[in-house]
């Protein structure tokens, strides 16, 4: 999970704060606060991300506030690459702080144009947020360089739905992308006609 940037109360540095996967509640008489611990990586302070504020008991999931009394490690995940949370908390993501591993069926360039098929779909899923462009997750499945990727987006190779614009797109929950296999062949053969007269 991404790293919060802000300044430290007890070693008084700007330093970053890790997410400890556990929260904090708070009651009094029949309000409850809900916090998420983030730690700092210099002394192990804590900060207290709010989750709920001044909310009642019987307004929160059974389920959910079970979650946060045992301290469910994917629920505090959740909580902690929601980036509309973050801006309510007025903190600074650290998203280079990030370390993700893409699992994925090995594929070339080369080997989506000897399919059969003339569309080929493929979903790039994420159980988080965590702020990462599609291109850069594209790039690394098909293994190719930036360079090629924007000619190949430029050639309309590959789309997503409502012409969202590729480059700019982050992934959120899951994203369908659509290669055209004889645009793609087209450019394959235009790109290695280029690589000759280069």
């Amino acid at each position: 999970m991404p790293l919060l940037k802000r300044k430290c109360a007890k070693c008084n540095s700007s330093s970053q704060f890790y997410c400890s996967d556990k929260f904090r509640i708070n009651a009094q008489k029949k309000i409850l606060d809900v916090w998420l611990i983030y730690r700092c990586t210099e002394c192990d302070s804590t900060f207290n991300l709010t989750i709920l504020s001044r909310i009642r008991p019987e307004s929160i999931e059974k389920n959910l506030y079970q979650k946060f009394l045992t301290n469910d490690a994917n629920t505090a995940w959740n909580y902690a690459s929601d980036i509309e949370l973050m801006k309510r908390n007025n903190v600074e993501v650290c998203y280079k702080s990030i370390e993700y591993d893409i699992i994925h069926q090995p594929i070339t360039v080369e080997e989506m144009v000897n399919m059969e098929e003339d569309k080929i779909e493929f979903c790039i899923i994420t159980a988080y947020d965590i702020h990462l462009k599609l291109s850069s997750v594209i790039r690394q499945c098909l293994n190719i360089s930036l360079n090629r990727l924007e000619k190949m987006i430029a050639a309309n190779v590959m789309e997503l739905p409502d012409n969202t614009d590729l480059k700019k797109c982050k992934i959120k929950n899951q994203s369908l992308i659509t290669i055209d296999r004889l645009k793609l062949k087209d450019y394959i053969k235009q790109f290695a006609e280029n690589d000759i007269c280069s």
